[in-house]
This record gives structure tokens, C-alpha cells and sequence, in this order.
């Protein structure tokens, strides 16, 4: 060991190997070391440095679970879909179609009346013949 050391010093020729098995070890290519394709991967990086992050912070109580927030998110966005197709719905829909909701809600006004007392109905049908006699002396 001091030889290559004292050759290192002098600048003389560089160290020859000892015995025929080291130049032997030298012309032969060494393999690498295959790469674990798993620590590679960008999501086995992200997921590592995601864990490591949250080591640092410590626990946090208040974070939901990851299955959660994943329903939450699902369902809210399915209420999302739904109101949005409702008001398509609403959009898309032809005068004929508007004028026979228009009618069955009249029908379900006037069932309701039907069964309340007869006194609220005679007051209802008073409040309608006002409104029309007042409607006719104006015009």
C-alpha cells in the first residue's frame, strides 16, 4: 500500500496490478445494479414524499380518511349532474309540455282546496269574482 502511495508522489508510471487475476477483474465489464423499478416510478415518488411530508406535520386529527373524501366528492358530484340534466330538462321543454304542467298544478291547487273546509273554498271563489268584476269595470 505505501508503494502506490510513494508512486502516487513521485508522478511515475500509474500502479500495475499485482497478479494476473486483477487484470483480469479489470477487462472484465462489471454489471450494474439493476434499477428497483418500483422506487422509479413517479407515484412511488409522489406517495413517498407525501408520507414524509405528513411524518413531518405529525398527525392531524381533523383530515378525513382518503376512502371519505373520495365518496364525498362522488356524491357530489353526481348531485351536480343531476341538478344540471333538471335544468335541461326545464330548457328543453316544448309549450305543450308547459301548459300541461301548468294545468296539473291547477289540479293539485284545486284538490287541496277540495279538501279543506268549505268555508276557505266559499272565501277562495269570493276573492276570484272580486278580482274579475274589478278586472271587467276597468275595461
Amino acid at each position: 500500500m505505501y508503494k502506490d502511495q510513494e508512486q502516487g508522489k513521485s508522478g511515475g508510471s500509474p500502479p500495475q496490478p499485482e497478479s494476473q487475476e486483477e487484470e483480469g477483474r479489470d477487462l472484465i465489464i462489471q454489471p450494474k445494479k439493476r434499477l428497483n423499478l418500483v422506487r422509479v416510478s413517479k407515484s412511488h415518488q409522489e406517495l413517498h414524499r407525501e408520507l414524509r411530508m405528513t411524518h413531518k406535520r405529525g398527525p392531524c386529527l381533523n383530515v378525513k380518511p382518503e376512502l371519505q373524501r373520495v365518496l364525498e366528492q362522488r356524491n357530489w358530484e353526481q348531485g351536480m349532474k343531476q341538478r344540471k340534466e333538471a335544468e335541461e330538462e326545464k330548457k328543453n321543454r316544448s309549450p305543450l309540455q308547459q301548459e300541461l304542467l301548468k294545468r296539473h298544478q291547477r289540479l293539485e291547487e284545486q284538490e287541496g282546496l277540495q279538501s279543506s273546509p268549505e268555508f276557505i273554498r266559499v272565501k277562495e271563489s269570493l276573492r276570484r269574482t272580486t278580482i274579475l268584476d274589478l278586472g271587467e269595470k276597468v275595461v
